[in-house]
């Protein structure tokens, strides 16, 4: 799992991550490089990526993630 920041600066991406505890990656995209890319609106957006790294689902609720995420590791 990988997340990316919309902040502005990467000290409230810093102080986010620790206060919550944030175990997985977390990119700062301060140019939006990224956030242009994949065409991100608004937080949090989910791609969940295949094997192959192509987009399999975007924005899956997180109820549905862990079923995904299995399906996935089964092809």
């Amino acid at each position: 799992m990988v997340g990316i920041s919309l902040d502005e600066e990467l000290k409230p991406l810093q102080e986010m991550v620790t206060a919550k505890g944030i175990l997985w990656q977390q990119i700062y995209d301060g140019d939006k490089t990224l956030v242009k890319l994949f065409n991100v609106k608004g937080t949090p957006t989910y791609y969940l990526l295949d094997r192959e790294v192509k987009i399999a689902a975007k924005d899956i609720p997180m109820k549905r993630l862990r079923g995904a995420i299995d399906d996935l590791l089964k092809k």
